[in-house]
């Protein structure tokens, strides 16, 4: 849910293809190919700074370490393939050093005809078959190559950034950090720094931080029985009051509902002390 590198996607080395019936992710990103097939209502896709509203029959690509995030408005529903690029060699070797000239493709036969195959692939998750689920990548990622075409990548910088900021913020964010020592670290002005973060990610730094901790807190709270102000701390936040707000603006729940519908076995919640504190 939060700005990061999916570590848990990375690892996941096989072809997945599911509806979404409400697409909200914040930026991430990964090595595997992510497709979105949009079915009904719209969604704001962001890849590598540039946003498209997915309206039905639309599409978008993120390629291997695209920064992407998603949010919809409203209730819809969309086809989201993802493709560990490992699975599909020969396309591994056609792409490499190039990406597509575009991440999205509009309404069209195309684009029906990826819609086609990746129906095919929600068939097969019933019966999962390697080699088929194979054929129709393959396919797809035919189509993609042939509407949207492979270019050499431009090194323009601004992409390999945001990677190294949300890597860097991964490692680091349970320390006392802020926008300042992300510059320092980065060798850039902050206010640039700053400019940049809004621009390529969608939003501020501070928020995206939050979102990190608090994701580290739910965490904590799921598989420990420590108290709420300790898990404040230890998940870099300076103080209960500010780690209180983070959390309800992103679970939209406070941690001690949260703690509630997460009661470890065998253990009963007690009232948390420092909970109303503020």
């Amino acid at each position: 849910m939060s700005a990061y590198f999916e570590i848990d996607r990375e690892n996941d080395k096989r072809i997945d293809c599911f509806i979404l019936e409400q697409n909200q992710c914040e930026p991430h990103f990964h090595s595997n190919l992510e497709l979105i097939y949009q079915l009904e209502g719209e969604t704001e896709a962001t890849i590598n700074g540039a946003t498209r509203i997915l309206r039905t029959g639309d599409l978008s690509i993120a390629g291997s370490y695209d920064v992407h995030r998603y949010v919809t408005p409203e209730r819809a529903r969309a086809i989201l393939l993802i493709t560990p690029v490992s699975l599909v060699p020969s396309f591994a070797s056609m792409s490499k050093g190039k990406s597509f000239a575009a991440n999205f493709l509009s309404d069209g036969p195309a684009g029906r005809q990826i819609r086609e195959a990746a129906e095919m692939l929600l068939l097969e998750n019933a019966r999962p078959d390697p080699l088929v689920s194979k054929g129709y990548a393959y396919a797809i990622l035919g189509i993609l190559c042939r509407e949207l075409t492979l270019i050499p990548q431009t090194k323009t910088g601004t992409p390999d950034l945001a990677r190294e900021i949300l890597v860097y913020l991964e490692q680091h964010y349970l320390e006392n950090l802020n926008i300042e020592r992300l510059a320092r670290a980065f060798g850039y002005n902050k206010d640039y720094l700053s400019r940049f973060f809004n621009a390529y990610l969608g939003y501020g730094f501070n928020r995206y931080l939050n979102l990190l901790r608090s994701r580290h807190a739910a965490r904590l709270i799921e598989q420990t029985d420590q108290p709420l102000t300790v898990i404040a701390f230890q998940s870099g936040f300076s103080n209960y009051r500010t780690f209180n707000r983070a959390f309800s603006a992103v679970y939209g729940v406070t941690p001690s509902g949260y703690k509630s519908g997460h009661a470890l076995p065998d253990k009963p919640q007690g009232g948390e002390e420092m909970d109303n504190k503020s």
